[in-house]
């Protein structure tokens, strides 16, 4: 009996270790994901951007203004995607703070902090939320929302 309830804490504890683990490289996966597509979008190249979109994905953004919120309209990738490849003008730099990532192996959210620079100008900033699944042992991105707004973003 006792080497039962042992072995049954033992087995416990290491489903509770295999479980962090996959969470962290799931969490890193993910990480990197961002980093790419972040990236594309300085260099203007989507094909950084475009592997790690699920074809279905939906892309919202909610202005913040003071006259009041204003959603738009629910959009899949593609005009995201045809704006970064003819960008000739200033690099489209958005950079991300407090990334958090949380996956339960299938499902994964990424809340984080942005700023959009257009080149050197502060364009504006909000909150950057990605929504993951996983197909075929690979993360993609299912849907992006995202709010904006041009005050108070120091």
């Amino acid at each position: 009996m006792k080497k039962n309830i042992l072995f049954i804490i033992f087995a416990f504890f290491i489903s509770i270790s295999a479980f962090a683990q996959d969470h962290q490289s799931d969490s890193v996966a993910i990480a990197h994901i961002i980093q790419n597509v972040f990236d594309g979008m300085r260099e203007s190249d989507t094909s950084k951007m475009a592997p790690h979109m699920h074809q279905n994905v939906k892309m919202q953004s909610l202005s913040v203004e003071d006259n009041g919120n204003k959603v738009s309209q629910l959009n899949g990738a593609s005009g995201w995607l045809n704006a970064v490849a003819k960008n000739q003008g200033d690099i489209w730099n958005e950079q991300i703070e407090n990334l958090k990532i949380q996956s339960d192996g299938a499902v994964a959210t990424a809340w984080m902090d942005y700023k959009f620079y257009l080149g050197d100008h502060l364009s504006h900033c909000g909150i950057n939320s990605f929504q993951f699944i996983k197909i075929d042992e690979k993360w993609k991105i299912i849907y992006i929302i995202d709010s904006r707004k041009k005050n108070n973003c120091n």
